[in-house]
């Protein structure tokens, strides 16, 4: 993936996360993210490696709302 792509990305992620949302709510989330640093890609399922964006943001929300998904 080339650099301007990335950063498009972590702009855009950037600007969401900063959008309205509490200080203390950011650093709950800070720390759930940081958790995301010891995944190793090769350890992942086949299923969430052929996941789109898309397809995993609408399971993250209906899993959610489900409460099947305990982040």
């Amino acid at each position: 993936m080339e650099q301007n792509d990335i950063d498009e990305i972590l702009d855009y992620i950037n600007e969401k996360f900063d959008a309205n949302i509490p200080r203390f709510v950011k650093m709950l989330i800070g720390k759930k993210i940081h958790k995301l640093q010891s995944f190793d890609p090769s350890s992942l399922p086949d299923s969430l490696k052929n996941c789109t964006v898309e397809e995993l943001i609408i399971i993250f929300k209906n899993e959610l709302d489900s409460k099947r998904l305990k982040l």
